[in-house]
């Protein structure tokens, strides 16, 4: 099949390996433009453009998706099908009603739950048991398209945004293998959603990811594995930013006063233990300022810290 492909960073990577490897015929890979990054600030390619050079396939980087340049360059390679996968920009009825089979979405939780820019981090933060992968048609409001397939699994106990995204990769590519087929043998499903049973997550941005002590431990600790490692959750120690990459509930603490955030043990062998507004916590690792990743116990070593002093 003719495929125009759509997506930008690492995590699209392996959908269009996928493709590719599977004998359909990449007419386009669309993806954002290079964008300043590292010390220097120089352009940068985004992965999914790196990964489509190395395999010599053509690249379109438009500013806005939906110019009408854009569209009939489009519409000048006859794409069957257009696969989205983590493009980052909005597409506009032209291009979504351009190729015979429309557009799919591959979108990373079992919609209609968790529309939205993060349904990864959303399903950590509410503390589900369970998400998944759905291949979607793509409509003109977000993430609201029949349905072609899901594949769904049961959350780790201690994944983060990071392994819960490779995780879910792993189904969601075998599931894009698996639509493109029924696309092609005239037998693709088209459920339509719930639209009533609708739940939304926005895109994350960094002040979302500070930690605030006065919540319930349990809530702290789905706010750390839903913010690791992008965009990092974190708080203040001695005015400094301090990045928490793993924390667990600790039970059976007694509870002293003194206000949420201050260390109330240094124990030997392990991190600091961390008053909540219910429970605490030990932090297992984490990443002081201008420093590298280290575990809790290993901070402690290096760290003066006293009982009593307080994260922010």
């Amino acid at each position: 099949m003719r495929i125009a492909f759509f997506g930008t960073p690492e995590p699209a990577v392996p959908y269009l390996d996928a493709l590719v490897d599977a004998g359909h015929e990449v007419v386009a890979v669309v993806t954002q433009p290079d964008r300043p990054a590292g010390r220097g600030r120089e352009p940068r390619p985004s992965p999914v453009k790196q990964r489509a050079l190395g395999l010599v396939l053509p690249v379109l980087t438009p500013e806005d998706a939906r110019d009408p340049e854009f569209v009939a360059a489009i519409a000048q390679v006859s794409p069957e099908l257009g696969v989205v996968v983590a493009y980052g920009e909005i597409l506009g009825r032209s291009l979504l009603e351009l190729p015979p089979h429309g557009l799919v979405n591959v979108h990373y939780s079992l919609l209609p739950q968790l529309r939205g820019a993060a349904p990864v981090h959303g399903a950590l933060l509410q503390g589900l048991e369970r998400t998944g992968v759905t291949v979607q048609y793509m409509a003109r409001k977000l993430d609201a398209g029949d349905i072609l397939l899901q594949r769904e699994i049961e959350i780790g106990e201690d994944d983060n945004r990071g392994t819960l995204m490779e995780r879910l990769t792993t189904i969601g590519v075998p599931a894009l293998r698996e639509a493109v087929r029924l696309l092609e043998t005239g037998s693709a499903p088209r459920v339509p959603q719930d639209h009533e049973r609708a739940t939304y997550v926005g895109r994350v941005e960094t002040g979302d990811c500070r930690i605030d002590w006065s919540r319930p431990a349990d809530g702290i600790r789905r706010l750390v594995r839903a913010c690791t490692p992008w965009p990092g959750a974190w708080c203040l120690l001695s005015g400094q930013r301090v990045k928490v990459q793993d924390v667990s509930v600790v039970q059976n603490v007694l509870r002293e006063e003194g206000r949420a955030g201050r260390i109330v043990e240094l124990p030997t062998g392990g991190g600091p233990i961390v008053l909540a507004g219910e429970g605490a916590l030990q932090i297992r690792a984490l990443q002081p300022a201008g420093k590298r990743s280290m575990s809790g116990e290993e901070f402690l070593r290096g760290a003066r810290l006293a009982r009593g002093d307080s994260f922010d």
